[in-house]
């Protein structure tokens, strides 16, 4: 029988039990949905995120962290000015930047009712324009000449809060006589309100006041630096600084690299991706057995069908062949509609994701303009369809061969 009659007849015996072949293909379906979607929307987080990595790591910036701060206990607890000095020095460094960073409350002068949480960071204003002047546009005020004590530069916000020469109260947190913590008051005037900028490798630019380095230190009353940042002069050299800053500390230190830093980003995304797809293939086995299921019930059914078929000249393979190709018509259906859907549902959720960023209060995380855009392939298309058809067909073996070997005489008898 030729390859068209058989796809003929597939497509007919398929039509006549539209039912039972709409929810056969709806496992496929789901399955296929499911993949696609996840796998649109993974490229496009990780492009979104690898965009905004990208602005916010120069690639010109190291960042120099203790250890122990993060996600180890060994390492330094903290790092101290002679240490950034000594990082200056090295070949190819053009200048560092110690900072101190501890969490913080702003409130207005005139107005304890409203307040924002933020970050208190201590630094050296001239070298905080000089490491980072090309990303310090101001739109109120400018950075304090003279720099005084009480002076501050306050990071971007989205609603007016105060403006430059206003005085601005912050709560601090700070250790007590004791040892313990606690929320200290001081006030500081606004020299300069910054334009939005984002994060700057560790340094989260925004919804910051920046303060004098000497006046962190006192009211901390210490001297320990929580992270160095250190400008090189040629981005190519950063790995091999970066080597030399680890020795230099006995690799007990957590140097960022911008490049590295990226890599081990796209990795994890890479190994999220593949477990969410492993659990969408989840509904693809389910759909297998689905098929399997209902292609034996089909050899049953047309049992006298295939006597016929038999008694009429049909081979083997002419019956193998039809039930396989009913299974790979299926599979080729479910996969077209599933894709359809997939990339349908990832668009709608990609649209869904700045509302739901805003809702869970994340826009410091991800950013008040976070757009998640799924990226489709052509690569994920054929895959996805192949994956279907073949799925199908492999399902449908064991009752393909059941229906094969089925004996005319007995497949004429059956009722």
């Amino acid at each position: 029988m030729k390859a068209g009659r058989i796809l003929g007849l597939a497509w007919t015996n398929m039509k006549r039990r539209k039912f039972r072949t709409s929810l056969t293909a709806l496992g496929i379906i789901i399955g296929i949905m499911a993949t696609v979607s996840i796998s649109a929307l993974g490229a496009g987080f990780n492009d979104e995120v690898s965009r905004r990595l990208l602005t916010g790591f120069e690639p010109d910036i190291i960042s120099v962290l203790p250890a122990s701060d993060l996600f180890t206990s060994w390492g330094f607890d903290y790092l101290t000015l002679e240490e950034a000095e000594d990082i200056e020095g090295m070949a190819g460094v053009v200048a560092t930047m110690p900072l101190q960073m501890r969490g913080g409350v702003l409130y207005q002068s005139d107005d304890d009712s409203e307040h924002i949480e933020t970050r208190i960071i201590g630094a050296n204003f001239s070298q905080l324009q000089h490491i980072y002047g090309h990303r310090f546009n101001f739109i109120e005020g400018g950075m304090p000449d003279p720099v005084e004590n009480d002076s501050a530069i306050l990071g971007h916000l989205s609603d007016p809060f105060v403006h430059a020469g206003d005085e601005i109260k912050t709560e601090i947190l700070v250790r007590n006589s004791t040892g313990g913590l606690e929320f200290a008051n001081y006030t500081f005037t606004v020299s300069g309100i910054l334009d939005e900028v984002g994060y700057s490798g560790v340094t989260p630019i925004d919804r910051s006041l920046f303060i004098p380095l000497n006046t962190c230190s006192v009211i901390h009353n210490y001297e320990w630096i929580d992270v160095i940042v250190v400008k090189i002069e040629n981005p190519s050299q950063a790995d091999s600084i970066a080597d030399e800053i680890r020795d230099y500390y006995f690799d007990n230190v957590l140097v960022l690299v911008p490049t590295q830093v990226i890599e081990m980003l796209e990795g994890i995304f890479n190994v999220i991706n593949l477990f969410l797809l492993a659990i969408a293939s989840i509904a693809l086995l389910v759909a297998g057995v689905s098929i399997l299921n209902i292609m034996l019930v089909s050899v049953m059914e047309r049992t006298r069908e295939i006597g016929v078929m038999k008694a009429l000249g049909a081979r083997n393979r002419t019956i193998l062949f039809q039930f396989l190709t009913e299974a790979a018509l299926l599979g080729f259906i479910g996969g077209l509609v599933g894709i359809g859907l997939g990339y349908g549902l990832a668009y709608a959720l990609g649209q869904l994701a700045p509302r739901l960023i805003s809702a869970l209060g994340l826009e410091s995380v991800f950013g008040s303009e976070f757009y998640l855009l799924p990226q489709p392939s052509i690569q994920t298309i054929v895959f996805a369809l192949s994956f279907a058809i073949i799925l199908s067909i492999i399902f449908a073996l064991y009752p393909a061969r059941k229906a094969a070997k089925l004996d005319p005489v007995q497949a004429l008898r059956y009722e």
